[in-house]
This record gives structure tokens, C-alpha cells and sequence, in this order.
């Protein structure tokens, strides 16, 4: 299935060429109804879409932000933009009632980082006006629904070089100011060809998606994969999926699908959620590969999704386990696409205190040990390294940052030049992850920069900083934010403890600010929020907070025996 192309749009109109009635996608909508479109019937649409942007003013090279949920609409629209040879950058929309204000701020600022030259919004975003205030019209604001297919015109076809930009992808921390990975067409093509090897994609291969279209894993490991290796995929919204857990269960089946993917949240929710007369008829021994990606993947998740679904087909050998980051274009790593995944019982103490990972053959009564879960070899072209703080490589087991050597590696954070170097250092493509290898193969056990893992979502701790400064009666900048993993729901815990500016401050009433703020404007639920006196949460020498410090004295129950107030 491999092809030999220097960039998507060649890629896509041969795909097309060869085989035009073959289906591409289909789009499953709340009640489980779907119907496959051909490629011809793609192609065709989107070009139609790609002669009205031609209208609006979009040109070959332009950037174009799409700021649309993961509809039929948006999936139309990103073909037609690839076509006409823009660059698309997707953003992710508001899901929560009044959150326009702030997806408004974050495109004003993409506007201005990428010079683009149109922005589509969904039908729901009433205040257009807002948005170019200052840029006069070199970047119009149209809402899809105002945009019309014109049948019939024929669009060139665009073979861009090989080094130009192919697509701009915000990394996954999509509050705040992202940072944008540059995706050139070498880098894209690499990866998808990898990806497909590393997966052994086949004739007969059919993909289910729910993850978001705005994410690397949805864009990258389903949509433009599938596109380019002719694979057919049938697109579940995300919505859909959070509501209904069931619907991508009974689309698997009904689809024929043999490959799919979630984070590992997705497997906890659904296994938790979906009930036996949901799934009346599912049959799932098709599904060969449930790729688990984007976060910490537990053991107890996979071991209960297993359990759950096994009577309707699903083999433990079924469930594979993959590493990326949005800085390589999708994935890196790939476990056995044949066999069972791999996973370490090692000493807990030794993992958390000196950075090593002791397999532990047999666990005493007693003993603290965690299970690791590997995610895999890497793919074709890619190697794999483990670096300490100084860059020296580190042997197999022990703990550092993994840095890639990889031929699919963005081409630098767009306008942050610091950001880039940080990255993409000594040949090396820096992530900022920790992890170890056993034998060629990864084990990823955390951040270096102590995000927090949310639902495939990396949520940074400086991101609360700009919530919690808004709020009266707190010490400005005296707080702190981190994640505690949660099997049983296959994702992290939010924990933020802030110092009070007034011990005499009606607590009820601030810790109920402090939640209502923090998911108004971040879409985070706070599970456990401790507020503390002043000069508890003290910060380094340089002023840094010390999130992991803290984070470990509530794991020992410390931050809570100091807390002023306990809100939970």
C-alpha cells in the first residue's frame, strides 16, 4: 500500500484516480446511521468548497483557520482547503455555553502569529465582528453554513515542493497561547508512511474515529492516513462519543471496521458506561487493532475494557498501545500490530526516588510496585534515544527524556524561536517526556514538564495562573496545579491548592468561584481543591513553583493535613 509522492495533494488525486468509486468516509451521526461516500464523491465535493475559498479570497500557500467542531462539514472543508493547496491550522471550538469570548482572543492571536488569509467558524459563533477588529479585511470570517460548493469548476491541481508547509497543528494545550508545529510535506509523507508500516495497514482495513479532528491523533493517525493509504473511515463525533459510548462500539461493528482509536479515557469511559442492551448484537472479533494513545495508559484500563467487551468479540491481543506527539506529525512508536502488548511490574519506590525501572518477576505481599505499560517500537526511519538532563544517553531502564531522530519532525515552533531550539536540539527531536527503553522498546511513564494528562488533553499548570489571578481574595501567583492518575476512569485527577490572601474569607464561597472559573475558561472539572494560609506553597529560590514537590506531598497526605480549608 506504500506510495511514492512528495506531498498529500499528489497523494490524495491519485488515490483518487485509481480507484474512484471505492469508499472513503462515512459519517456516523447520534443514531448510529451512516452511509460511505467514494473518493470521487469527495474529491468532487471538496473542490466545489475549494472554488468558493478560491472566492473568498484563499489562495495556494495561504493560511486558513478552521475553527469548526469534527463534522462532516469541517472534514469537507479541510479536503477542500488541502486542494486548493492552503495550509490548514484547526482549532478546537468552544464546547461549554460562554467560552466564544475566549476562542475569539485565541484567533485574533493566530491571525496575527500566521498571517492567515481566512478564518471559518461554526453557525453558532454570532460575534464575527470581534474577531477581524483590526485586521480590516486582509483576513475575512465567514461561518461554514454561509459557504456554498460551486459545481463544476475545475481547480488546478497543486503539486507543492517538498519542503513547503504543509500543514500548521497546534500542540494539544489548546488554552492559553498553543504553540504551532510546522508540518512540512516531507515530514507529513514520512510519518504517514511510516505509520502505515509500523500498523501493517492492508487491503480491507477499515478505520472508526471519534477522536477530535483539531487533535494529531485525529488528524494525523486517522484522517490524513486513511486519505492517503486508501483506507476507509468513518468519522463519530466527538460529542457523540462522550454522550453515548456505545455508539462507537455498535459503529464498529455495523462499519466493519477493523482498526480504531481513543485515549485511554475513552476505554475507561465506555467500559464503564456502556450498558448490556446498548451493544444488543455488537460483534467485534473484526477489530484487530484498538490503538490506545495520548495519555498514560493503565493497565487496569485495558484489563477492564477487556473483561467488559471480551463476550462481544474483543481478544486481549486486539488492544495495541502507541506513543506520538504533535511535534513528529502523529505517532512514533507502534506495539506488536500481532501480538500483545508489553508491560513491566517494577519496583515503585526505585522508579519514583532514582529514576530506574527494576522489573520485579515476582511482587512480594506488600511490595510498592507500579505497572508500565511499553508503547511500542518505533516506526520505520525513527530512532529511538533516552537522554539525561545533560543530554548523555542513558541505558535500557533508566529514566530520562525521550528524544527522537526522525524523519517526520516539525520544522520549528512557528514564531518562537526559543521554543525551537529548546526542541529540536543535536539532531535530536527534544519531547519532554519521560521514559525508558527495554530491549527497543518504549515505556513512557511521564512528563518532564509536569503537564497534566486530561482525557488526551496536555494541560500545562501555568495554564490556571491566568484563572486564578482574576479572583479576589487569593495571593497572586501562590498556587499550585497537578495531575494524580485514576485508573478506574482511565485519565488524571485535577488537584490545585491556593494560598488565601484573608484566613476571615467566606471559604464556601471562593472555592466555589475557583471551580466555576477554572471550567468556564479551561473546560476543567477541579476534583480536589485545598486552600491553604499564606507562605504554604513556597517556590524556589528562583521563583518557580514547585509543582511536583507538592504533588507528592498529597500523594503522602501532607498538603491536606496543612490545608486551611478542605473544599471537597
Amino acid at each position: 500500500m506504500s506510495t511514492v509522492a512528495a506531498s498529500l495533494q499528489v497523494i490524495l488525486h491519485e488515490r483518487v484516480d485509481q480507484a474512484p468509486s471505492d469508499p472513503a468516509l462515512a459519517f456516523v451521526d447520534s443514531q448510529g446511521r451512516f452511509a460511505w461516500q467514494s473518493r470521487g464523491d469527495i474529491h468532487d465535493r471538496a473542490a466545489g468548497y475549494s472554488a468558493a475559498l478560491l472566492e473568498q479570497g484563499l489562495r495556494p500557500g495561504d493560511v486558513c483557520l478552521l475553527a469548526l467542531p469534527s463534522t462532516e462539514s469541517c472534514a469537507t472543508l479541510l479536503v477542500a482547503t488541502l486542494l486548493l493547496g492552503a495550509v490548514p491550522l484547526l482549532v478546537a471550538p468552544p464546547v461549554l455555553p460562554g467560552r466564544e469570548s475566549f476562542l475569539i482572543a485565541l484567533i485574533r492571536v493566530l491571525i496575527r502569529k500566521t498571517g492567515a488569509r481566512l478564518v471559518i467558524v461554526p453557525a453558532t459563533l454570532t460575534d464575527l465582528d470581534e474577531i477581524t477588529r483590526g485586521h480590516g479585511e486582509s483576513c475575512p470570517v465567514v461561518r461554514d453554513t454561509d459557504l456554498s460548493p460551486l459545481r463544476g469548476t475545475r481547480i488546478p491541481r497543486i503539486a507543492p515542493a517538498e519542503k513547503s508547509t504543509a500543514v500548521l497543528q497546534l500542540t494539544s494545550g489548546t488554552t492559553g497561547s498553543p504553540r504551532i508545529c510546522v508540518w512540512t510535506q516531507t515530514a507529513v509523507v514520512a510519518s504517514l508512511e511510516g505509520m502505515a508500516l509500523a500498523m501493517r495497514l492492508r487491503e480491507g482495513d477499515v478505520c472508526l474515529n471519534w477522536t477530535p479532528l483539531y487533535h494529531d491523533m485525529g488528524l494525523a493517525n486517522n484522517f490524513l492516513l486513511c486519505l492517503t493509504q486508501g483506507i476507509p473511515l468513518a468519522l463519530l463525533s466527538p460529542t457523540d462519543f462522550i454522550r453515548n459510548p456505545a455508539l462507537w462500539l455498535r459503529g464498529l461493528s455495523d462499519t466493519g471496521s477493523t482498526v480504531t482509536w481513543s485515549p485511554n479515557f475513552g476505554f475507561a469511559l465506555a467500559a464503564r458506561k456502556v450498558r448490556d442492551h446498548e451493544v444488543e448484537g455488537v460483534r467485534l472479533e473484526r477489530v484487530r487493532a484498538f490503538w490506545n494513545a495520548a495519555e498514560r495508559i493503565h493497565l487496569d484500563t485495558l484489563e477492564s475494557f477487556h473483561r467488559r467487551f471480551a463476550p462481544l468479540g474483543v481478544r486481549l491481543d486486539a488492544l495495541k498501545t502507541n506513543y506520538g506527539c504533535a511535534e513528529n506529525v502523529g505517532g512514533a512508536t507502534f506495539s506488536d500490530p500481532d501480538g500483545v502488548f508489553t508491560v513491566e511490574r517494577v519496583d515503585e519506590r526505585l522508579l519514583q526516588e532514582k529514576g530506574i525501572a527494576r522489573p520485579l518477576p515476582e511482587v512480594p505481599e506488600g511490595t510498592p510496585h507500579v505497572s508500565v505499560i511499553g508503547v511500542g517500537r518505533p516506526c520505520p526511519g525513527i530512532r529511538i534515544h533516552i537522554l539525561s538532563r545533560t543530554g548523555r544517553p542513558l541505558r535500557d531502564g533508566q529514566i530520562g527524556e525521550v528524544a527522537l531522530e526522525t524523519p517526520s519532525q516539525m520544522r520549528e515552533y512557528l514564531g518562537h524561536a526559543r521554543g525551537t531550539r529548546r526542541a529540536l536540539r543535536d539532531g535530536y527531536l527534544r519531547t519532554g517526556d519521560l521514559g525508558y527503553l527495554r530491549d527497543g522498546e518504549l515505556f513512557w511513564v511521564g512528563r518532564l514538564r509536569e503537564r497534566i494528562m486530561l482525557r488526551g488533553r496536555k494541560l500545562d499548570p501555568s495554564e490556571f495562573e491566568r484563572v486564578l489571578l482574576k479572583i479576589p481574595g487569593l495571593r497572586h501567583g501562590c498556587f499550585v496545579a497537578f495531575g494524580v492518575d485514576d485508573p478506574e476512569h482511565g485519565t488524571q485527577r485535577v488537584i490545585v491548592a491556593v494560598e488565601i490572601a484573608d484566613p476571615a474569607l467566606d471559604p464556601d464561597g471562593l472555592s466555589a468561584a475557583i471551580r466555576g472559573e477554572v471550567h468556564r475558561q479551561l473546560g476543567v472539572t477541579v476534583d480536589d481543591l485545598l486552600l491553604v494560609l499564606p507562605g504554604t506553597l513556597v517556590k524556589t529560590s528562583s521563583g518557580k513553583r514547585r509543582h511536583r514537590v507538592f504533588r507528592k506531598a498529597y500523594l503522602t497526605g501532607e498538603l491536606r493535613a496543612a490545608a486551611f480549608v478542605d473544599q471537597n
